[in-house]
């Protein structure tokens, strides 16, 4: 009786939203036991948890996604292939959600958003599979014009989790962008100059002076007055993280930053992705004393080659906090 009702379900829903990106595993886990034996609301609860991790918390999100994933393997092959395509690409995974197209820059609201399904869902996608064990279904994205299919396992709680997806994760039309980014600044032709220089914008910034904010802000693709793209990092009390990209500066002297004029960054760029006079869009590395790992950002430039920050979510996830010199003291 079970497999009838899932089955009704399946045909007369054709899109599916609800809530806000979850804030913590708990609250995650929670929703799965309330949704996940409705396999449609179980991949929109996957595609929320990687939201959480391109837009909002990189830890967090890797625990969702391995949540609501049948094999729980972020190491395999398969797992890294993934991170890499959304690390770089990121519009991949927002190209699912209703209205997100190339022409508006993939734009949706992760806290309301909408996945649209085609066809009827597949019940028995395996023959020696009984009915409603495993799901097959198709979504559709604005960047492709093919709907694409995933497949899920129902575990012994009913609760449906990822068990292939691999089509997903596969290239989109990019977003169209303007032609021009902002004021002319001739010294942006070369991507480590602008990162540089944007991220000096924000350690003026943080420092009190506003005039930070406006250089930062010259330096990216789509400028943020409001910050809300920083995720609450801009802040006296997260300082460190930003400091944490200057060489020189680690935990041990609490990330001391001298002069915010005259400093180096640690950058580089993954064989064969090193820049090109055609390209319009890189993915660049820069390390943080702070971490174990160096953190990705994406540039693209415009009609007068100059380079602008886009994409840099990763660089907001935090690092390890400064040493307290005074820690062991009695």
């Amino acid at each position: 009786m079970r497999t009838l009702v899932v089955a009704l379900v399946l045909v007369t829903i054709s899109s599916l939203a609800f809530a806000v990106l979850p804030t913590s595993l708990d609250q995650y886990r929670q929703q799965i036991a309330e949704k996940a034996g409705d396999p449609k609301a179980a991949l929109k609860l996957w595609f929320d948890g990687v939201y959480v991790y391109l837009l909002v918390d990189k830890e967090l999100g890797q625990q969702c996604i391995l949540e609501m994933d049948r094999w729980k393997e972020w190491d395999s092959r398969s797992f890294r292939t993934f991170r890499s395509q959304i690390d770089s690409m990121p519009y991949i995974m927002y190209s699912y959600a209703k209205g997100a197209t190339p022409q508006n820059g993939y734009k949706f609201d992760p806290n309301n958003y909408e996945l649209v399904f085609h066809g009827a869902i597949n019940t028995k996608p395996f023959a020696d599979k009984p009915e409603g064990d495993f799901v097959k279904m198709f979504i559709r994205s604005g960047g492709a014009d093919l709907p694409r299919p995933l497949t899920m396992q129902r575990n012994n709680l009913g609760q449906y989790k990822m068990y292939e997806f691999s089509s997903l994760y596969v290239g989109v039309r990019p977003p169209e962008t303007a032609r021009i980014f902002g004021d002319d600044i001739p010294e942006s032709t070369d991507p480590v100059w602008t990162f540089k220089h944007w991220l000096q914008g924000i350690l003026m910034y943080l420092a009190g002076d506003e005039a930070g904010l406006q250089q930062m802000n010259a330096l990216m693709k789509e400028p943020d007055e409001n910050l809300h793209s920083f995720h609450g990092t801009l802040t006296a009390e997260k300082a460190y993280i930003w400091r944490s990209y200057v060489v020189g500066a680690t935990p041990e002297n609490q990330y001391s930053v001298p002069d915010i004029t005259n400093f180096e960054v640690s950058t580089y760029f993954q064989p064969g992705e090193e820049p090109t006079d055609t390209a319009k869009r890189i993915r660049m590395f820069v390390r943080s004393s702070g971490a174990d790992s160096a953190r990705p950002m994406i540039l693209e430039r415009d009609d007068r080659l100059q380079w602008r920050m886009s994409e840099y979510s990763s660089l907001c996830v935090g690092v390890r906090k400064p040493v307290d010199p005074n820690a062991g003291n009695f």
